[in-house]
Formats: C-alpha cells, structure tokens, sequence
C-alpha cells in the first residue's frame, strides 16, 4: 500500500512540474505576444501620425496650385483646337500627376 502511495505521490509531483513549466511557457508566451503587440501599435501610431503630416501638407500644396490656376485663368487664353468636350475632359491637375 504504502508503494503506491509513493508512486501516486511522484506521479502527482511530475504532473506538478509538468503544468508549471506549461503555466511558464504559458506565460512568457502571452508577455512576448503583448510586447510585440506594444511595439507594433507604436510603429502604427508613428506611421499614422507621418501620414496625417503628409495629408496636411498634401492639402497646403493643392490650396497653393488652386491659388495659382485662379491666378492665372483670367489671363489665360484658351486655343479652340485645345477645348474639349465635357464628357472627354478629364482632370488636367490628375492627368498631370499621372505622367
């Protein structure tokens, strides 16, 4: 009787130490898991700001081509072989960036 109770006992103490080294694993596991998240919502969070600058001066750059077309429109002289028609007529700003 009294071996098997010895034997229980060991058996119970491996599975002890089994499920502590899985409960470590465990944990480190989810502790590397939060770091990485961590990190990677700092990179978004750099990126997202860069984009938001780069949307800003995205926006001054088109106000600054807007102010200059309207400059110059009066002044402007449209050649009739030049006119489309307005089912033809694209953007000529997009077209422009687009070569």
């Amino acid at each position: 009787v009294s071996l098997q109770l010895d034997e229980e006992e060991e058996r119970r103490k491996r599975r002890r130490e089994k499920n502590k080294v899985a409960a470590a694993r465990c944990r480190n596991k989810k502790k590397e898991r939060t770091e990485f998240l961590q990190r990677e919502s700092e990179r978004l969070e750099l990126m997202n700001a860069e984009l938001k600058a780069q949307i800003e001066e995205l926006k001054q750059e088109r106000q600054q081509l807007i102010l200059m077309l309207n400059r110059h429109r009066p002044t402007c002289i449209v050649r009739t072989d030049s006119i489309k028609t307005p089912e033809s007529e694209a953007n000529p700003l997009l077209e422009q960036l687009e070569k």
